[in-house]
């Protein structure tokens, strides 16, 4: 019997226990074995797999996290690739079912040269891998971040304050961009595009100046700003840059007297239960991914383009950097 090795790898997302249901589910269909190995690539190197059937799954549809738990390690060297290859050997699995992101995706690139096969399922949050349109964990913190506008945004309407939040994602830029788009942002900054104070300024004033005295301003996390910035308002580059645009709003416009706030989201965009969408494209990669197996299609990942399960073979281009469309953040500047 084929044996397939199901894992977690990198950062976790809601709906990775969506995919590993439905892994188990179609390979009990096709006579495939299923084991779950525990806490990615360590947990292999130190023999935590177990055989995972219908009733290991049973119930685990809506549970954020994963069963399996993750890890950010993968092997890089050769000895540490050569150890992967023995456990394959010794437990021998046909393939390894991979879920996760660039983190992932550099473990499946690196096997595949030691001829280690493999299948890579896209999840993360950042939805900032070039071959597929949607990633398992995108949808959710997307819903996150527009839960969290639409909460924030009736304080800041009563303080009359200007509201700064940051989100995961970067360099990407997807989920501050569609988060912020979801939520009625008043304006949203990301790597993609930078920050163009004056414009921000320029917005905010302008919604003062017509009675909206409050604003909605989102913040990419990570996002790189011109020294002068941190200079302006006295901190170091240590400081969050989302903070420093509070800051230098605050200094620029106090003779309308702004008052600001910072609110990160943090971790609450990867927790919490997948919406529907995260949990319907994990079932279908999941299950395509099987299928792929079962006809020895391995070294590929699959993907979606738009409603359809694609497959993709492996190549380092897998590794570039998917940005948040142009027309989406055009989009989003429409409502700004």
């Amino acid at each position: 019997m084929r044996r397939i090795a199901i894992l977690c790898v990198g950062n976790d997302c809601p709906g990775l226990n969506a995919a590993i249901r439905a892994t188990v589910v179609k390979s009990n269909m096709e006579d495939l074995e299923v084991v779950g190995v525990k806490d990615g690539f360590e947990g292999l190197l130190r023999d935590q797999l177990d055989v995972l059937t219908r009733n290991s799954v049973s119930g685990i549809l809506h549970r954020g996290g994963t069963i399996l738990g993750t890890s950010l390690y993968i092997p890089e060297s050769d000895e540490e690739v050569n150890k992967v290859v023995e456990k394959v050997k010794q437990y021998s699995i046909t393939c390894l079912l991979i879920l996760g992101g660039r983190i992932g995706t550099r473990a499946a690139l690196r096997l595949m040269k030691a001829n280690v096969p493999s299948i890579l399922i896209p999840a993360t949050i950042d939805n900032d891998l070039p071959f597929t349109d949607f990633s398992i964990g995108f949808f959710t913190a997307v819903s996150h971040v527009t839960d969290a506008l639409d909460m924030l945004h009736s304080t800041a309407e009563a303080h009359h304050r200007v509201m700064i939040v940051e989100t995961m994602g970067r360099p990407s830029g997807w989920i501050a961009t569609v988060g912020g788009l979801a939520g009625g942002a008043d304006y949203v900054i990301t790597n993609a595009e930078g920050f163009k104070a004056e414009d921000l300024l320029a917005k905010i004033r302008s919604r003062y100046e017509g009675h909206k005295r409050f604003s909605i301003v989102v913040v990419e996390d990570g996002l790189k700003l011109d020294q002068k910035f941190y200079e302006e308002v006295g901190v170091t580059q240590e400081t969050p840059p989302a903070k420093v645009i509070g800051m230098y709003i605050q200094k620029a416009l106090k003779d309308i007297n702004i008052e600001w706030r910072y609110t990160s989201l943090g971790y609450l965009q990867r927790g919490g239960s997948p919406v529907s969408m995260d949990r319907i494209i994990a079932t279908m990669m999941a299950t395509r991914a099987v299928e792929m197996v079962k006809a020895a299609r391995v070294y590929h990942a699959v993907g979606m383009r738009g409603f359809t399960v694609t497959e993709v073979p492996y190549s380092e281009s897998m590794l570039n950097l998917k940005i948040v469309d142009e027309y989406l953040r055009n989009l989003a500047k429409l409502f700004y």
